[in-house]
């Protein structure tokens, strides 16, 4: 049986989800680098050879470990061969881009179930365990989208909405434990979720919705304005790091330009200002689009006027 002593002096075990890339990746191998015991999980193993790389040529280590944070079998067979764990990092998410109006209930129900219930469910199975020992941390990655919303992305934001409020909710009930229970609500960077990972409803370039052209004028403003603006997820990763060990955390962090300049016009009460903002960028990013379509079809009917006219 450990000694006191030799318990105080044992790295700290962290639990981190989502580890195949972004935030997640580069927590993983910053908690590796200081002398964590880490546990990067992932959903697919088969996406694991980047960290595993990353870890080999900095000469680390970390167990890289198979979890889908929306299977409670997958959840409860981890929790019971993970060992104690001192640190949860919740950071597994999924977006799906699309109006409401176009996504099908199976896709806002995959999004809560990876960004709300898989949350939940790892949190209680990994909670008992430091409620028994009167210590721990869970870090749990929201998003600014949870504090203001995001058009294109209703259940997303409205996924990010409830595990802030899931997030308030378990401080109070933990804080007798000994157990600090952090959000962090980043805005855009530069992650697979927007990126290689990304992912489009269904019904995203269905011509026959009435959000057909909003769609893709949204994408539009995505991506000349937002995106080019995007932090480094490094940032993300160093705030996630600093939390790890910090002596008195604060409730909540929000991180990013976007991310405070928007929660700052909320707090002054210029909400409605913004969102006006936002209408004005995608109805002239959509004017755009409409205006590139119609010279696409223009191209294409004198092209084949062309080739008739040949042909006679």
């Amino acid at each position: 049986m450990e000694t006191e002593k030799q318990l105080e002096n044992k790295p700290k075990c962290v639990l981190i989800t989502g580890c195949s890339s972004g935030f997640g990746f580069l927590a993983a191998l910053g908690a590796a680098q200081n002398g964590f015991d880490v546990i990067a999980t992932m959903r697919n193993l088969d996406k694991s050879q980047p960290l595993k790389t990353a870890l080999s040529s900095a000469n680390l280590s970390a167990r890289i470990e198979q979890l889908d944070v929306t299977s409670p079998q997958s959840v409860a067979d981890f929790a019971k061969k993970s060992g104690p764990v001192d640190i949860l990092v919740n950071n597994a998410g999924i977006l799906i881009t699309g109006s409401f109006l176009d996504q099908t209930e199976a896709e806002m129900r995959k999004i809560f179930e990876t960004n709300y219930f898989g949350i939940v469910n790892l949190t209680r199975a990994i909670a008992p365990g430091m409620m028994e020992r009167k210590t721990g941390r869970i870090i749990n990655i929201a998003s600014l989208a949870g504090l203001v919303g995001h058009p294109f992305n209703a259940a997303y934001a409205a996924s990010k909405h409830a595990l802030v409020g899931f997030t308030k909710s378990i401080r109070v009930e933990l804080a007798p434990f000994g157990i600090d229970v952090i959000s962090i609500e980043p805005g855009y960077h530069r992650t697979e979720i927007i990126g290689a990972n990304a992912n489009q409803s269904d019904n995203f370039y269905n011509r026959q919705s009435p959000m057909f052209t909003w769609n893709r004028g949204f994408l539009r403003v995505m991506f000349e304005e937002i995106l080019p603006r995007a932090g480094h997820p490094q940032d993300v990763a160093d705030l996630i790091l600093n939390l790890m060990t910090a002596k008195k955390p604060k409730p909540h962090y929000i991180i990013g330009k976007d991310a405070r300049f928007a929660a700052t016009l909320q707090w002054l009460g210029f909400g409605p200002w913004l969102e006006r903002k936002v209408v004005r960028k995608i109805r002239r990013a959509t004017r755009l689009e409409n205006k590139r379509e119609e010279e696409k079809k223009s191209r294409r009917t004198k092209g084949r006027a062309d080739r008739i006219q040949a042909d006679l």
